[in-house]
């Protein structure tokens, strides 16, 4: 695909306007009755009004099952994902009616208006949950490559007395790199990884990191495409010498729409993958502190729950944490079926992989900071967020909580809550 297409803005009004128009011109075309008079044109237009109020009933219905029945993506839908699917089933109805029976030039406005309204409706969703931000994505022509052998590497110097070489560059970069489940035996898709300026340097230093994770259904890249991370970790960089956090997202799902919800279970070995084979990997081919206070944890949704619970359950490895829209603890669907697939039947063993129980299990935190953040508008978990704030607080974690104005649960609050975690946490890392 080539560059200009792949990284067209596919969330921008310049791009979503047109194909809004053509869509609702095509349909108003195909609303047109075929002529006729009395009981004949009468009939036509009814079987128009049927086609269109069956095809929105079914767009209805489809949503309501995988959305609120299936609950598949663990969030409800927005009244604006309603509206495209009874835009888009109202709009498929008209056109499927519109190739029976009629003349050679409506078959063609019909075939040309099944694409044009399932795009208009399809970006219309995606505007509102803000999951692609350019059409490569939706595809998976992303532009992000393999991070070079020769990138990656090297033990890093200090951050005191940092001086950047003149060869710099102004940006950081992304990058893939398969992370292997050496000690969990855990099947994970490629990480995405974040290197700022000043890691792409012949000497760096050391540096900051942090271990994120998306939200389920999802993958790595999330978290920099419809995250948008990126940008504010370059502009952290450009405050900063070139210092930023490195920033590595593995796979903690094994696929789009799985859910081993960070522990170890018979769904695999997440907790080891993380705890041991990602954090072994990074200290061998990163340039990072291994000081406990420059690791965070961060995620947005199921990820913000597994951040939750590494920082709590391993408070000597992780001395921070960035939650947005966490869950309370692990949950995949309900309770009953968590227990059996993620805790081995033990409703005890459950109990006990609570954040909020680990923290009262641990008692105390020293030196250990949770930026917290959630959607003012997030009618499924925002209720969550201020009970695990009140129980960090207690056991002296160190807390920062924004409820984000009109959001809700999607994409946009990811965006914003990631970003206010970096902004509330860099004194954290006492950048230069």
């Amino acid at each position: 695909m080539p560059s200009w297409l792949r990284d067209l803005p596919i969330e921008r009004d310049h791009v979503l306007v047109p194909v809004y128009v053509v869509a609702a011109v095509l349909l108003a075309v195909l609303l047109l009755p075929r002529p006729g008079t009395g009981w004949r044109l009468r009939t036509r237009i009814g079987v128009l009004a049927l086609a269109a109020g069956v095809g929105a009933l079914l767009g209805w219905v489809a949503v309501y099952e995988v959305v609120v029945v299936q609950d598949l993506f663990g969030a409800p839908a927005s009244a604006v994902i309603f509206a495209a699917a009874l835009a888009a089933g109202a709009g498929i109805g008209l056109a499927v009616v519109n190739l029976v029976r009629t003349r050679w030039w409506r078959k063609v406005v019909a075939i040309v208006a099944l694409p044009a309204v399932i795009a208009a409706s399809g970006l219309m969703i995606n505007r509102d949950v803000a999951y692609y931000p350019r059409l490569g994505d939706v595809v998976g022509d992303t532009g992000v490559t393999t991070l070079p052998i020769d990138v990656v590497g090297g033990k890093g110097h200090s951050l005191k007395n940092w001086v950047p070489p003149a060869d710099m560059p102004t940006t950081g970069t992304l990058g893939t790199r398969t992370i292997p489940g050496t000690e969990s035996h855990f099947k994970a898709r490629e990480a995405w990884i974040y290197l700022p300026p000043a890691a792409l340097v012949k000497h760096p230093p050391k540096l900051p990191v942090i271990v994120a994770f998306s939200g389920e259904p999802g993958g790595p890249s999330d978290v920099f495409l419809a995250g948008n991370l990126q940008a504010p970790l370059d502009a952290l960089a450009a405050k900063h010498k070139g210092i930023a956090p490195i920033v590595v997202v593995p796979d903690q799902l094994g696929g789009y729409a799985k859910n081993p919800m960070c522990v170890n279970s018979k769904l695999g070995n997440v907790a080891t993958y993380v705890t041991d084979d990602v954090r072994d990997w990074i200290l061998q081919n990163l340039p990072v502190s291994t000081n406990r206070l420059a690791w965070t944890v961060a995620g947005f949704s199921e990820g913000a729950t597994c951040a939750v619970q590494f920082a709590t359950e391993h408070p000597t490895l992780f001395g921070s944490a960035i939650a947005v829209s966490s869950e309370l603890g692990p949950r995949n669907g309900s309770v009953a079926h968590t227990i059996a697939v993620g805790f081995h039947g033990s409703r005890k063993a459950y109990a006990a992989a609570q954040p909020i129980a680990i923290m009262k299990r641990v008692g105390h935190y020293p030196a250990t900071a949770i930026a917290f953040s959630v959607g003012a508008d997030d009618l499924r978990y925002g209720a969550d967020t201020p009970l695990l704030v009140a129980a960090a607080k207690k056991v002296g974690i160190t807390t920062h909580f924004e409820t984000l104005a009109g959001l809700a649960h999607n994409w946009n609050t990811g965006a914003a809550g990631l970003s206010y975690g970096l902004d509330v946490l860099t004194p954290w890392w006492k950048l230069p």
